[in-house]
């Protein structure tokens, strides 16, 4: 069998579906043997990595509060407010959620865990937000740093995930290292191309952004998210198109950081979406 390398790519609670595309991997017993993720997609490709099931993931979600994982910048809107109002006040506002308590969720469920802990290959992608270099946390040897890409292999999965979400203008930015990492789908939203140098014979790509959008966007978090999907996605198109042998397309609208009601029906659109390829998987694979 050729090995499966999975790259699930960002787009909020949308990212949902990578957890109905596992399962139905899982169902058919099809072993992923490593995984890249932006994102969204970081949080779900660590988790697997770490060695939850799809299934013990989606029970995860299921039992969170938007309280659980949202931690909004008060105090940092206030003092920016003051800012404008108070002669001599000087304040920058660098994200409407700090992002902590999404940190300190991670750090919890993959138990602490550095990337050299973990067996599964994994590779996670931020964008260091002052110099526009892509950096790429991952436990993969094959990696070196080239060009203008950083790779790091010392850090915990946590941090990692965390530099990884941190959407522009919505999270504040995680300081690592000395440098200011933001969301890693700014540089690339599904991560595809790391897969040839982790090794992966057969890449299997899902994309939650797309083409054309019917619905319409209201509030920071919606609006910059639909931004950076419009002005990534011819570049993740062209990347999909030289290194991915399957795209995957879940239909799953826009959806509010908080709206977990939704997370059954996102799930169940990533399912879908997997079942109608799974034939065709199954036979490259063997082939």
């Amino acid at each position: 069998m050729k090995s499966l390398g999975l790259a699930l790519g960002g787009g909020g609670l949308r990212g949902l579906a990578h957890i109905g595309v596992l399962q139905v991997l899982e169902d058919n017993n099809i072993n992923v043997a490593m995984v890249s993720g932006t994102s969204i997609g970081s949080v779900i490709g660590s988790l697997y990595a770490c060695g939850y099931t799809a299934y013990e993931i989606e029970d995860i979600v299921l039992s969170l509060k938007p309280a659980d994982y949202l931690d909004y910048n008060i105090g940092g809107i206030l003092w920016y407010i003051a800012g404008l109002l108070v002669p001599g006040v000087k304040a920058h506002l660098n994200g409407i959620i700090k992002g902590c308590k999404l940190e300190k969720l991670m750090y919890r469920l993959t138990e602490g865990k550095n990337l050299a802990d973990i067996k599964m290959p994994l590779s996670i992608i931020a964008c260091d937000i002052d110099t526009g270099l892509e950096v790429v946390f991952t436990n993969s040897i094959k990696l070196v740093s080239v060009n203008r890409i950083i790779v790091i292999n010392n850090a915990l999965i946590s941090e990692a995930v965390r530099c990884s979400s941190a959407i522009p203008a919505t999270f504040v930015p995680k300081k690592f290292n000395g440098r200011q990492m933001v969301d890693g789908g700014v540089k690339t939203m599904v991560p595809v191309w790391i897969q040839k140098f982790m090794g992966a014979d057969y890449i299997l790509a899902v994309n939650l952004g797309q083409k054309e959008y019917t619905s319409p966007v209201s509030g920071i978090p919606q609006i910059v998210s639909r931004t950076i999907n419009i002005l990534t996605y011819e570049t993740s198109d062209t990347e999909e198109k030289l290194f991915a042998d399957m795209l995957l397309f879940p239909r799953v609208e826009d959806v509010d950081l908080d709206d977990l009601g939704k997370a059954r029906e996102i799930i169940k659109q990533g399912k879908l979406s997997m079942k109608k390829k799974i034939p065709e998987l199954k036979r490259a694979l063997k082939q």
